[in-house]
């Protein structure tokens, strides 16, 4: 951090809490905030007027990149037209039908502003819906900031005295949340179809729904596959579960089908956000009609709603990014150029005797470092040289490349962008 944005973190602190205003602002390598004077396609320039290469693109919520021409004149429109937030518009629902028309799940749409109040709204729903109060989740899927999911919410947070077979330890409850909140959940490990199995054969009148992602971003780049999936999906049908698929953060990564397109197995209900809009604030609950239709249930429906909820500009930015999305070639030219790039940052640090996995997904990645082998469960992110880790993207960012979190290769990371961050890592690699 430059005499600027130290003298901004000073005077920020005085009254922003903490000089920052999320809890996740401050940079994971470098311990500091990192203040943006303005963002334009794969770059960022920080208050001292520097440029850097943006690998984070906004907790990967903005992988068309920033500032898209497109999205701006949809912004402009929508504020001429004077941004009202309480009403419903035109704009609103064709973001919705390019919503049903997309996402295999998606019957009916319900409009949040965030992917926490998404992930919320889904669990009321289910247990509203079936009459049931548990939710199983998923030891290490982060799932926002609400109470019910912040236990075991990431790698380093899984009860690693399980071997796999078996219910997970709640633990990692942070201040403020009650430990009533234990009562409502069940965890169990990832990929074991087996464990589900047997806790939804002594416990199916409990469990209202499980939630997952069904690619998880949130800890780098680990997957599972359409076998599980679907095993899954037959054990919620046996049972009258809802099957819940968290994709704030891998929605419209591999196509406009989001990841349940991708694998092949539709949830009865997904959380959507981030890419929903390319970074302005706006999410959305869809799923089921059978399913949502309980939100309008005359007798004792699920309340969903806020002022803001669909507001216009967030529309106007999805619909936007939307027909971005949906142009023809788009995902093959961004995905093929991702692959190229990332293949040969893993050839970068093999060449410089760095012992690191590079693993993607469609557009999102992550550096494994102390690791060669793919990543496939938690329990292998204890072996990963974390000091290694942070010096090599000290460097990167002290050299004008950006990370943070949530690493993306956006859809304005041009070849000549992505070859001049390749010289900056050849150069961090080899002083390591």
């Amino acid at each position: 951090m430059n005499k600027r944005g130290q003298e901004l973190r000073r005077v920020a602190a005085e009254c922003l809490m903490g000089g920052v205003s999320s809890s996740f602002r401050v940079n994971p390598f470098t311990g500091a905030p990192f203040y943006v004077e303005r963002a334009e396609g794969p770059h960022v320039w920080d208050v001292d007027g520097r440029r850097y290469i943006d690998f984070f693109m906004g907790h990967g919520a903005c992988p068309l990149g920033h500032k898209r021409p497109e999205i701006v004149a949809a912004l402009r429109e929508a504020l001429e037209a004077g941004m009202f937030a309480e009403h419903d518009s035109h704009t609103s629902a064709a973001l919705a039908a390019k919503i049903v028309e997309h996402v295999p799940c998606a019957e009916k749409v319900r409009y949040t502003n965030s992917g926490s109040e998404a992930t919320l709204l889904c669990l009321r729903l289910a247990r509203g819906f079936t009459g049931r109060d548990k939710i199983v989740r998923i030891d290490g899927h982060f799932h926002g900031v609400h109470d019910y999911v912040l236990c075991n919410n990431l790698a380093h947070k899984i009860d690693r005295g399980n071997p796999g077979d078996r219910l997970s330890r709640i633990g990692g409850l942070t201040a403020g949340i009650p430990q009533a909140v234990r009562d409502t959940l069940y965890v169990i490990p990832w990929n074991n179809a087996e464990v589900f199995d047997r806790l939804a054969r002594e416990k199916r009148d409990e469990i209202a729904a499980i939630i997952m992602n069904p690619i998880d971003y949130n800890n780098g780049c680990v997957t599972t596959n359409r076998e599980y999936l679907a095993v899954v999906r037959n054990i919620c049908d046996r049972h009258g579960i809802l099957l819940i698929f968290d994709e704030v953060l891998s929605g419209f990564r591999t196509g406009l089908s989001c990841a349940q397109g991708y694998y092949g197995v539709a949830p009865d209900l997904c959380a959507l956000a981030k890419a929903l809009s390319n970074g302005f604030p706006l999410a959305a609950v869809a799923g089921k009609e059978r399913v949502m239709a309980k939100i309008m249930d005359e007798r004792d429906p699920v309340i969903a709603g806020g002022t803001f909820s669909g507001n216009l500009l967030g529309c106007a930015a999805g619909l936007a990014a939307m027909g971005i999305m949906e142009t023809p070639g788009f995902y093959e030219g961004w995905h093929s150029r991702a692959d190229a790039f990332l293949n040969r940052l893993q050839a970068v640090l093999d060449e410089a005797g760095v012992p690191a996995r590079v693993q993607w997904l469609g557009p999102n990645f992550f550096i494994y470092f102390g690791l060669r082998e793919p990543v496939t469960e938690y329990g292998q992110f204890a072996k990963m040289d974390r000091e290694l880790m942070e010096r090599f993207f000290r460097g990167c960012i002290k050299e004008g490349v950006y990370f943070h979190t949530d690493f993306t290769v956006s859809a304005q990371h041009s070849e000549t962008v992505l070859e001049e961050a390749l010289g900056v890592f050849k150069r961090v690699a080899r002083g390591l």
